[in-house]
């Protein structure tokens, strides 16, 4: 969720509260510290960092009394003695807990992925109720602290919608699922993985994204919906990234790992020609690391299609900056097998891929790792044996 719908719903739910210390900074602190997980983007200096620390231990359900007392201590003013009606340490302690909660809240119903039971697993959650700016949700807790700041009433009210509003967002995806997968087994489709997203203007528009194989091989399909779930236009198609390739570029890449499992339903093509290494293709200078190969290279995009928009409207706006139509992507040099002298079918050929180079763009945050060799993935630490337990 976006920094603004988080600060005003703390600075909602202090205002909400029956008796609060009579300090001016009773409000900015409460929406500094709904806001303060995002502070995990400090640390974040490169792609890869930023899909292993964004939403991670500070967006944890274990993390939160330890965050919820750091930022007790640094709210002094709210528990001070000679501040007038001041809460005791305890008190202040508790209401910055909820903070971060209502952080994590307002973040796993988004399509993003926060991974909320670390340190024990790397799962992330997505409850798919909410595009990542929802003006239903923001505008009423914005009116609430600028024109009922001195009514309570209506403050309780407004910090109810926080949790009432995505529930409801969360019971219309659920119909649309049901729906969605109904009219694809009566369309006589095998569709699998079945997955409704918030597109903008939600929850009056949605998306619906599923896999079905075809004679092309696996394919993902993108169609828009309505607010009563029915289609507004044609399903497109995109080549579904295989899990085979998948899986080897993960046992190759902490990079590629990472992203894919970040992403939901990856898709592929080939890459762009103004995103191509220098000197591709197949052209290397003397001393590079990478060396020539003696089967094909192929340049291959991956990225998901959950941060896209079947309206007009979003997609212009989203193209309308630099490589933000597709905000998170990664690219590949891939060496694909020869196929064999002996004229065994290319097709039968083993699928042995090597991974050359290597590139994460994340648009948003402008964060590029550049072209670079992949660094293999470590071996599994305490933390991934705990996840396996799971």
């Amino acid at each position: 969720m976006d920094p603004i719908t988080h600060a005003a719903s703390g600075a909602v739910a202090m205002l909400a509260m029956p008796r609060r210390p009579a300090t001016r900074w009773a409000i900015p602190l409460a929406a500094l510290a709904a806001a303060s997980p995002d502070i995990d983007v400090i640390f974040c200096h490169t792609p890869l960092q930023f899909l292993l620390l964004h939403r991670g231990i500070t967006h944890s359900l274990a993390a939160a009394p330890l965050m919820g007392l750091l930022l007790a201590l640094l709210s002094r003013p709210l528990w001070r003695a000679h501040t007038p009606e001041h809460w005791d340490f305890a008190k202040v302690w508790l209401f910055m807990v909820c903070m971060v909660l209502l952080h994590i809240w307002l973040d796993v119903i988004t399509t993003y992925g926060t991974m909320i039971y670390l340190p024990f697993s790397h799962e992330r959650v997505r409850l798919n109720a909410v595009f990542i700016i929802d003006l239903l949700l923001t505008l009423p807790l914005l009116w609430a602290v600028l024109r009922w700041r001195g009514r309570r009433g209506l403050m309780r009210l407004a910090l109810a919608w926080v949790i009432v509003y995505p529930a409801l967002c969360i019971g219309l995806n659920a119909w649309h699922t049901t729906q969605a997968e109904q009219r694809l087994i009566a369309e006589g489709r095998a569709a699998s993985r079945i997955v409704v997203l918030p597109d903008g203007f939600a929850p009056l528009f949605w998306r619906t994204i599923y896999e079905e194989d075809g004679p092309q091989g696996r394919i993902v399909y993108s169609q828009g919906l309505d607010a009563l779930g029915r289609p507004h236009d044609a399903p497109v198609p995109h080549k579904a990234a295989p899990p085979e390739l998948v899986a080897v570029l993960a046992r190759q890449s902490v990079a590629a790992d990472a992203f894919f499992d970040f992403t939901l339903l990856p898709v592929m093509r080939p890459l762009p020609a103004d995103d191509m290494p220098p000197g591709a293709p197949g052209t290397r200078a003397a001393g590079s690391a990478v060396p020539e190969t003696s089967g094909r290279t192929t340049y291959m995009l991956f990225h998901d299609l959950r941060f896209g928009s079947s309206l007009k409207l979003v997609r212009a706006a989203m193209a309308s900056r630099p490589n933000a139509d597709i905000p998170f992507r990664y690219m590949a040099e891939l060496e694909m097998p020869a196929a064999k002298k002996d004229g065994t079918p290319e097709a039968e050929v083993p699928p042995e891929v090597h991974l050359l180079l290597e590139r994460l763009r994340f648009s948003d945050s402008g964060k590029d790792s550049h072209w670079q060799p992949p660094q293999p993935p470590a071996s599994p630490g305490i933390l991934d044996w705990l996840a396996g337990l799971r």
